[in-house]
């Protein structure tokens, strides 16, 4: 008897158990306003549950044995995905992948003004840290419900206070009803080491770099590998901005690239909202 009210308990244990959901950021380009610093900065975001993890982390070691990364070293978009057949076969292992979700936030920084953010490289930073953490828990919510439990990895970042950026964004999000803050269990900023996933977010992030940073000496961009991908980021299927991918300082600044797949995007020909979701929480 005993035996079976421990396991009606089990059974009932496991179905009320709470979706886990966690998220994975990593940057691209860097804080600085100056005229030296790179002309894109934005993040992005990876999304998984538990088993979409274990896929995600098998891929990673996947495309690390393909490139020859050794052990202990942590595999980046600028080390070792340098070639367009590198990236391209990160774009498409990474692409087959169902149980994700990527979102996006970045800034064009000529389109700034030019005291924007006061040159404070600290508070620019957190301002694109906000816009991803929001999000990130509207799309927690909306992939599990109210009842989701959410872990959100910001990768770490150098001679950056990130306990200061960790309150500026709670500041911001605990008083916005707006905002689903309950789902939080673990905001924290991590080294890209600690998680095979961060890995992934960067490579996603040199996704992003390659469609929106001219370079190389032609000056170019290469939009494919994004492309590739887009499939996976968040609302891509309806609208995939602001929600998927926000740009700042207003939204045609992505709905006007030359590749943006949309071309009846009805964001093309408006001044946008300065990067901000115009309301859209869901």
């Amino acid at each position: 008897m005993r035996s079976c009210v421990r396991s009606s308990r089990y059974r009932q244990g496991m179905a009320t158990k709470q979706p886990r959901i966690f998220a994975y950021v990593d940057e691209t380009g860097d804080r600085g306003l100056s005229s030296k610093a790179s002309p894109v900065f934005g993040m992005a975001a990876v999304m998984v549950d538990d088993d979409g993890a274990a896929e995600l982390r098998q891929v990673v070691r996947d495309i690390r044995e393909l490139f020859s990364v050794p052990e202990g070293t942590v595999m980046s978009w600028k080390r070792h995905v340098k070639t367009h057949d590198h990236r391209r076969l990160a774009a498409a292992r990474l692409g087959a992948l169902t149980n994700l979700r990527v979102m996006y936030v970045y800034c064009r920084k000529a389109d700034l003004k030019r005291d924007a953010f006061n040159g404070d490289q600290a508070l620019f930073y957190n301002f694109i840290a906000l816009k991803m953490y929001k999000s990130i828990l509207w799309a927690g919510r909306n992939w599990a419900g109210e009842g989701a439990q959410l872990w959100t990895r910001f990768g770490h970042v150098r001679r950056h206070d990130h306990e200061a950026t960790k309150g500026y964004i709670l500041r911001q999000v605990i008083p916005d009803p707006k905002v689903p803050h309950h789902l939080e269990k673990g905001l924290r900023w991590v080294s890209a080491d600690r998680y095979l996933e961060s890995q992934a977010a960067d490579l996603y992030g040199g996704f992003l770099k390659a469609a929106i940073w001219p370079d190389g000496q032609f000056n170019l961009t290469e939009p494919a590998y994004l492309l590739s991908v887009w499939h996976q980021i968040r609302n891509s299927d309806s609208c995939a901005v602001p929600l998927g991918i926000m740009s700042s300082p207003t939204n045609v600044t992505v709905t006007n690239e030359p590749w943006f797949p949309c071309p009846g995007c009805p964001r093309k020909e408006t001044s946008g909202s300065s990067g901000a979701s115009k309301g859209r929480s869901t």
